[in-house]
Formats: C-alpha cells, structure tokens, sequence
C-alpha cells in the first residue's frame, strides 16, 4: 500500500508538471501572437519619431570606418545589436560582396528594431513565471506570467522599435540574478550581474540609478554575517579583527571585480561616449533639461500642471497596467511591504525596491511620459501575484467560499484579457487610423482645396496627396512669437477651406488648460463647438477601442500612450456661410 499511495503521488505531481508546462507553453504561444503580429505597422510611413530617430543612427553606420551612431538619446548597444543583426541577414540573402558592404536600411532598421522589442517582451513571460515561482510557488510564477501575455503596456512596446522592453527584460533579468546571488553567491552569479549592469546603463544610461540593487545582493551575505558576529556576546576565536578583516577585504574584491566587469561592458558596447565626449555630453543635457522642464520644447507642453505619482495612477497605469490591475496595485503593494518588514523577508524588500527605483526617479520628474514607466511593469506584476497568492491561500482555509472563489478569480482573469485583447485588436489588428484618415480625405477634400493643420506631426505624411498643407505653428500662437500671432491666424483662417487634427497632441494640452493657452484654447475650443465649422470625420471608436481607452480616445491617457499606433484625427470643414 505505502509503494502504491507512493506512486499515484508521483503520477499526481506528475499530471500537475505536465498541465502547468502546457498553461506557461500556451501563454507564451499567445503572447507571440499578440507580440508579433502587424509588426510592419504603419508602413512605409512609420509614424513613430523615436522610432525613426534610431532607425536614422542605424542607417548612416558602415562598418568598420562609420561606427559613431551620432544619438546619444539612448545607449549604442542596441543601435549595433540592430545594426549588425541587419549586415548579417543581407549578407546571407542578398549581398554578393564583402559584409561591410551589406548596409541596414532605414526601413530595415526599424523592422528589426521591432523584432527585438517583440523577442524581449516574450521572454518576460518565461521569466517572470520563473521569478515568481522562485519568490512564493507555481501559483504566483504562473499568474505573474499570465499578467505579462496580456499586459497592454508590453504588447504596445513590444511593437515600438525602441528600448523599452530591452530596459524591461533585462532590469527583470538583474532582478532574477539578485535573488540568485542572494541565494547563493558565486563568482558567475557576480560576472553575470554585471554583465547585465552594464548592458542595462549601454542601453540607457540612466538605470545606472539602480545599481545600488545588485551591490546590495552581493554584500547580502556579508550583512548577515556582521549582523551575526555583533550580536554574539561571548568570545569566539572566528570572530577576531583579522578574520573581520579578510571577509571586509573579500567583499570590496567582489565590488570591484563587479564594477570592472560592468564599467567594460559599457565602454566596449559605447565606445563613443568616449571618442565622441562632446557630443555625448550635449545630448545628455538635452535629454535632462527635457526630462526636468529646464529646456522648454513643444512636446513636453502637455505636462504642465501636473502632480506626480497622481498623474501616473491616473493617466498612465490605467491604461498599460488596465484599470483593474491600477486599482489593486497600492493595497497590495502595502500588504506584502508589510509582510516583507514582518517576516524580515529580503526577496520581498528587494522586490519593493527594485520597484520604487524604478518608478520614483520617473514619476517626479517634469516629463512624464509613458515609456518611463514601462521597466517598472514587472515589478507590478510580480508584486500583484504574490498579494493574489497570499489571498488564495487565505481564503482557501474556508472551503465553504471555494465557488465563490473560482468564479471571481474567472472573471478576473477574464477582464484583464479583455483589456489586452482589446487594445492588440484597436491598435494592430486594424488599418492605421491616419492612412484611413487620409483615404477619407482623398475622396471627399478636392484637390486644389486650401488646407491647414498642425505641424511637427508625422501623422500628416499620409495626406500630401493634394497641394501644400499650410503649417500653422499652434505650438507658438501662446508665446508672443512674431511669426504666429492671433493676426497671422485669423488671416491665415479665412482662406483655409480644411482643418486637419493628425492627432489629438495639442487638443490634450490646449483644451484643458486655458489659463496656460489662452489663445490655443480659444481656437481649438471654437474649431470644435463654433458653427463656422463642420466635423466631417473623426476616427471612429468601437466596442474594443472604448474599452482600451475607458470610453475616451481623446482624453483619457497621457499623450504618447495613443498617438504614436492609434490616435484621433479630426478633419473639419469650413461652414458655408
């Protein structure tokens, strides 16, 4: 009996292996899907500017004589990792000669650069499983993995071909090392933690914020052995200076050692903010004054009178986290904070640290866009799952609620698939709304009609079908500027026969503040609900897209959280009089 109760535990143990590899298999096969598909969105236009900013760097390279990437806005790293990715498919499908000659185009730039985006975001899903499971169990590991398949915040960058979700895998991937080296320190463990340092400050140098976190994980043992020997009270030939001494010695070994390795790999993947100083520095101040609000620019004038933190649980989380998920985050957040000071659990404090380093720094400053707050995501959702765990647990003591229970947690699961389906669904599973936009305006706005719009907005590539779109610079009409005055408008106005809104940028910022934009409120407030002009076409909203953007495409979110894959175009009509 004993051998027979033994063997249908291990086919027991066995089934649930087998049932819980097929749910992490199918949850990584859809988050492929949901990653992958519509990768080429939006072209031959390419309407994201980051996007083209990189492309732009990758393109003008030429190994080995032109390897200066002349864009310091994010680390060189994955500018060559693009690079070389393209010189070596050219060279096996189409080039005859050398490989130096086998160039990445611009438009190839930025379809690899989105490969890499959409690879990263799929490995979260493994990782974060694998996390999860290591910080409490298969019930956290595999809810932690469910959350990264239909986290809206991963499928939008994950076709953005820019850095997000390389700063996302790999600060997550830091993270899994830390709790390894906590674990068990090694010497490997240290080499791969700083390898993983230095590819995270090469791709933005401003993670170098969170350096503090693996430093913290190697000298974890050597905190807990002080801790020790200072609180024993009696006399033991272990614990002399010397001894105290040569573990002290060890530890700055190790911190060095550690700092060598991850100082190289910077330097040997940006070897130009070293050949090119000058450059790197001048945009470093760019990039900070934007971030700060020193350095006043046109597109960071939606953050005016904005409050931190609130403004990102109100305008950014509930859209690439989803309501619901915004919504549970702080209590949960709180709980295992305490359960971590409780149980002097340091995987658990590391976790809350690794998340308020990452989302602090950004929440406070000026800027506050979207992407800031994206390597933050796992660390919500890590954080999610084991407060979700902890409740299971609890309330699986009283088995009078078990139905209740499932049928709650079923719809929970299924609201946040919802929100994620929805978005993939309004964002790539449809035309782009500016080429549809734009196949409006070609049927109903004649060809030599006079038409103005705003300017500094790719949106508007599609619609140069006709002749010249009068650029008027809304951005300028509240700053006293010579060139864009209300006069210059209103003379401006009385020949156009169209007005086209390529986006909702400057409705955002005009509408809501008229204190800070007098004259734009006044034209963009009489544009909407002045008889002189007729709405002819905005880009409609169905069932999935008012759920992605809560009912509000126009409003709702922080700027960039829309207009770069799907904003809002409005075109208007002059009234006949």
């Amino acid at each position: 009996m004993p051998s027979s109760s033994s063997e249908q535990s291990e086919s027991r143990s066995s089934r649930q292996a087998r049932i819980i590899n097929i749910v992490l298999l199918a949850l990584i096969l859809i988050g492929v899907c949901l990653r992958f598909y519509n990768l080429n969105w939006g072209a031959p236009f390419y309407f994201h500017p980051d996007e083209r900013n990189i492309a732009t760097a990758v393109a003008q390279l030429r190994f080995p004589e032109q390897m200066n990437p002349n864009f310091f806005a994010y680390g060189s790293l994955p500018i060559y990792a693009i690079y070389f990715s393209g010189l070596i498919y050219n060279f096996f499908t189409s080039c005859q000669l050398l490989i130096a000659d086998c160039k990445s185009s611009f438009e190839q730039a930025i379809v690899i650069s989105r490969v890499y985006s959409a690879f990263f975001s799929t490995l979260l899903i493994p990782l974060l499983y694998l996390i999860g499971k290591n910080l409490k169990g298969t019930k956290t590991g595999l809810l932690a993995a469910f959350f990264a398949a239909f986290s809206v915040g991963f499928i939008q960058f994950a076709h953005f071909g820019t850095f997000e979700m390389w700063l996302t895998f790999f600060t997550t991937l830091l993270f899994w090392l830390c709790l390894r080296c906590i674990e068990k320190l090694t010497a490997s463990n240290i080499f791969l933690l700083a390898i993983i340092s230095g590819i995270l400050i090469a791709t933005k140098i401003s993670h170098i914020l969170i350096l503090p976190l693996p430093i913290i994980a190697i000298l974890y043992k050597d905190f807990q052995y002080y801790h020790a020997t200072f609180r024993t009270k009696h006399n033991d030939p272990k614990n002399t200076l010397s001894l105290h001494m040569k573990r002290f010695t060890k530890a700055i070994i190790r911190i060095l050692f550690f700092a060598a390795v991850a100082t190289a790999t910077y330097f040997i993947s940006n070897p130009f903010v070293h050949f090119d100083y000058q450059s790197f520095l001048n945009s470093m101040k760019y990039e900070s004054g934007l971030a700060l609000g020193s350095l006043p620019v046109f597109y960071t004038q939606g953050f005016y009178d904005t409050i931190p933190i609130i403004f990102q649980f109100n305008r950014i989380f509930p859209f690439i986290l989803n309501p619901l998920l915004t919504a549970m985050f702080v209590p949960a957040f709180l709980y295992l904070l305490f359960q971590a000071a409780k149980t002097k659990s340091v995987p658990l404090l590391l976790l809350n640290f690794y998340f308020l380093t990452l989302f602090l720094p950004q929440a406070v400053l000026f800027a506050k866009w979207t992407r800031y707050i994206v390597p933050a995501l796992p660390f919500m959702y890590l954080t999610l799952s084991l407060a979700f765990a902890h409740l299971w647990d609890l309330v699986d003591r009283k088995k009078q609620v078990l139905r209740i229970r499932y049928l709650v947690f079923s719809i929970f699961l299924g609201l946040n698939i919802l929100f994620g389906v929805s978005y993939f669904i309004t964002a790539f599973a449809r035309p782009d709304t500016r080429v549809i936009a734009s196949e409006f305006a070609k049927l109903n706005i004649p060809f030599s009609s006079k038409v103005m719009s705003e300017p500094y907005d790719l949106g508007l590539i599609p619609f140069n079908f006709s002749d010249p779109i009068n650029m008027f610079n809304f951005y300028e009409l509240d700053n006293n500027s010579p060139e864009f005055t209300q006069q210059k408008l209103k003379e401006d106005l009385s020949s156009t026969e169209y007005m086209i809104l390529p986006s909702q940028r400057l409705l955002i910022s005009r509408l809501p503040k008229r204190a800070k934009f007098p004259n734009g409120h006044l034209f963009y407030s009489e544009l909407i609900n002045s008889e002189q002009w007729e709405k002819i076409y905005q880009t409609p909203c169905d069932i999935f897209c008012r759920i992605t953007y809560l009912n509000d495409p126009v409003f709702r979110f922080e700027e960039t959280a829309m207009v770069f894959d799907r904003p809002t175009v409005m075109i208007f009509k002059k009234a006949s009089k």
